[in-house]
């Protein structure tokens, strides 16, 4: 008995060692997303496409289209309204990035007459430095580096882009197209049939708890859109379908989207209107939208169903912002949740699970 009382846990070396390793894993998957951006971004935007246009692929099967057909006709019809929205917005984007020289100088000259207690006083500053300062006749002469323009970076940008997007494209509907077949294939891999059976239910949860999420999350920002929209047309502010539009983008971003967007809209409601009280309209209604969207219609139509919290959000858009940048921030809400799923199966990370929990 009193050998039995000193005997140490049996599972105390063995659980230290699979944390250990468990740290290890996450450091070298975080280094290698990181570093491998180029090949794991497309792909990770490819499963989330696939998670998010499975819904219809799968009401044309039961209309008995094969998931070949009808892959190819969401994936591409997808693809077409997206060619047509874009070919809407281009020219009056376009336009407005010629004017935005123009543009932005009307606007500091409206803003610089709202402060201009505060010019008068740095143009103070600036004469006292001037007399301060001594004239050297061998002073360095400023050398203007020619930079590329707008359009030319614009172009190259695109250019860059152009095989990421093939590939997107492309591996989304390899994905619809196989339907369960590859995720069944991949389960497989893994040896023993316990963890078949616990990797199919991880998936088939992800795959739940995601495709509904980014379906209402795409619905909610595209009405946000329409709003804004509707009412920069209803106040008169140029180009309102491309701040609409603009405003549908940025809503994927949680908390610096609006900020963003709300900047824009005022930058182009200065440079609209002459009257300070009128080109404040349009921002106020942003805003009206963004307080009506985040307090009444998300909570509606998401409410529990969203299973992380407000910090957990916020941490993996700065972490997904750090390791991909602005893509990253666009779908760190989604890899939140995958991650909080993923946690809530894996014994080792039942902690982390429990900290992201909503």
């Amino acid at each position: 008995m009193a050998e039995d009382a000193q005997a140490p846990p049996p599972n105390t070396e063995s659980s230290a060692v699979s944390t250990a390793a468990m740290v290890i894993i996450i450091v070298m998957t975080i280094t290698a997303i990181r570093l491998g951006r180029a090949v794991v971004l497309p792909v990770i935007l490819a499963v989330l496409l696939s998670l998010l246009l499975s819904t219809p692929v799968r009401a044309l099967r039961k209309l008995r289209v094969p998931e070949r057909i009808g892959g190819a006709i969401v994936v591409f019809g997808a693809l077409a309204v997206g060619i047509g929205t874009v070919g809407l917005l281009i020219s009056p984007a376009m336009d407005w990035v010629s004017s935005a020289p123009t543009t932005l100088q009307r606007v500091e000259s409206k803003l610089r007459r709202i402060v201009q207690p505060i010019a008068k006083l740095q143009q103070t500053a600036d004469r006292m430095e001037n007399v301060t300062a001594t004239p050297s006749a061998d002073a360095p002469q400023p050398v203007k580096i020619a930079t590329p323009g707008i359009f030319e970076r614009v172009s190259l940008s695109t250019l860059e882009a152009l095989p990421s997007v093939l590939s997107v494209i492309f591996l989304t509907y390899f994905l619809l197209a196989s339907g369960p077949l590859f995720r069944r294939k991949l389960v497989k891999v893994l040896p023993g049939r316990r963890d078949v059976k616990h990797v199919e239910h991880l998936f088939d949860e992800i795959e739940i708890i995601t495709s509904r999420y980014l379906a209402t999350t795409t619905m909610i920002n595209t009405g946000v859109g329409i709003a804004t929209a509707l009412a920069l047309w209803a106040v008169g502010v140029p180009n309102f379908l491309l701040w609409g539009a603009v405003a549908a983008v940025m809503n994927f971003v949680p908390y610096l989207g609006p900020l963003v967007t709300a900047s824009i809209i005022a930058l182009a409601s200065l440079a609209a209107f002459d009257a300070p009280s009128h080109a404040l309209l349009a921002p106020a209604a942003f805003l009206v939208i963004h307080l009506v969207e985040t307090n009444f219609v998300t909570p509606m139509l998401l409410g529990s169903r969203l299973p992380v919290n407000t910090v957990a959000i916020f941490l993996g858009l700065l972490f997904f912002g750090w390791v991909w940048g602005i893509p990253g921030a666009v779908l760190a809400v989604p890899l939140t949740v995958v991650v909080k799923v993923a946690c809530d199966h894996i014994p080792a990370l039942h902690h982390l699970g429990e900290l992201l929990d909503n």
